[in-house]
């Protein structure tokens, strides 16, 4: 599952197992988007033994499907598809995946978790890619090189690209929030909450965390300039709304429960 730039909600179906794809054996997709009450949708057959996982907009109504593991056969992890069913490109992205977001001018922004941070590609905890799947920016490189202050990406537990120029993220084992505008650090909130949250949302005041170590269906509110937290859970027809997963983009939380998706803004 995927949640565009636009809001757009992107859900992805494979005919076969995720090891049977992994193994070589190619599988018939089906590509499921929801938009502004509108339904849509395209089948396609992968190329090869990709394993998608990760699914999200990109150029003129295409769409970047990525393996988040690079093994034999699937170096090239990031593959482009048209919505006729014709793969248009492939390129790599690193090994050891956590999230992929595109912005509305189809920058990839991808956040690795730690096998990929210590593995054998030594990835850089986030890294932005081109169109082309070039890289254009290196968290270690660009931002904890400059500052000995900022701790480096162990693990890149959220990402949340809430804008062309604004990205959020928090991550393993420092825990800081932080801001990137530009593609420069324009906030670090180092004493955020210690959560195990993979999905944050972003507002005016507060940060919204999904999930944590000890509770999964959690969800903690945090005021950046006050320092103050505060945790609760989400409630839906009047229950506790256990989620299975969470996903953030720029102030909504997408929760997904019940066999349905409920949304959480951040104030």
């Amino acid at each position: 599952m995927g949640v565009g730039f636009d809001s757009t909600f992107l859900m992805l179906a494979a005919e076969v197992p995720f090891t049977d794809r992994r193994a070589g054996g190619s599988s018939r997709y089906r590509l499921h988007t929801s938009a502004a009450g509108f339904q849509g949708g395209f089948d396609f057959v992968s190329a090869g033994p990709a394993a998608y996982s990760l699914v999200q907009p990109i150029g003129d109504a295409n769409f970047l499907l990525v393996t988040s593991r690079t093994y034999d056969g699937m170096e090239r992890n990031g593959h482009v598809w048209r919505s006729d069913g014709s793969l248009i490109r492939e390129f790599s992205l690193g090994d050891g995946i956590e999230d992929v977001q595109t912005s509305a001018r189809s920058e990839i922004w991808v956040s690795y978790f730690d096998e990929g941070v210590f593995g054998n590609g030594e990835e850089p905890g986030l890294a932005c890619f081109d169109l082309a799947g070039k890289r254009v920016f290196s968290f270690a490189d660009s931002i904890a090189k400059d500052d000995n202050e900022i701790p480096l990406i162990d693990d890149c537990y959220a990402l949340n690209v809430s804008g062309d120029d604004e990205v959020w993220l928090y991550y393993y084992m420092a825990f800081p929030l932080v801001k990137l505008v530009g593609k420069r650090l324009a906030g670090i909130w180092p004493r955020a909450p210690r959560l195990g949250s993979h999905a944050l949302a972003v507002g005016e005041r507060s940060v919204l965390f999904a999930g944590d170590y000890g509770a999964r269906s959690s969800i903690t509110r945090y005021f950046p300039e006050s320092g103050r937290s505060e945790m609760g859970h989400a409630i839906a027809d009047g229950q506790q709304l256990e989620f299975t997963r969470a996903m953030g983009r720029a102030d909504r939380l997408y929760l997904v429960a019940n066999s349905a998706i409920w949304i959480l803004r951040a104030d």
